[in-house]
């Protein structure tokens, strides 16, 4: 999927940098600890970001291999549909095998750590 710039990924290193690097050396002790604690949640929200990218370009490409096309996502599914309700992939492992990645891709978003046992 193509998303507009800035990502939430490239908003987050910002939002990083500038708490980092402007924010955090004017600020006192007690709330130096505070900031810390937002910057390391910024940072692990950004590692997440790029895990879920790589597993959608990667079910991407899956998807592409097995409807036979390099259409665009949402032609794709349409493809895949039909050629399911086909039956060209009945008993088909190559499609189980996509579904449980399309399964895992979304376990990502809403558990991230996850990511290395779905890819």
């Amino acid at each position: 999927m193509m998303r507009d710039s800035p990502q939430g990924a490239e908003l987050l290193t910002e939002a990083r940098r500038v708490l980092a690097d402007t924010i955090l050396p004017q600020l006192s002790s007690d709330s130096r600890y505070q900031v810390l604690m937002v910057i390391r949640a910024i940072t692990l929200a950004e590692r997440e970001f790029e895990a879920s990218a790589e597993a959608e370009a990667k079910l991407g490409e899956k998807l592409q291999q097995l409807a036979g096309s390099d259409a665009p996502m949402p032609e794709l599914t349409q493809l895949l549909s039909k050629r399911i309700r086909n039956g060209d992939f009945d008993g088909s492992e190559e499609l189980y095998a996509f579904l449980r990645l399309a399964v895992n891709f979304k376990l990502i978003e809403t558990n991230p750590s996850r990511v290395e046992e779905a890819l």
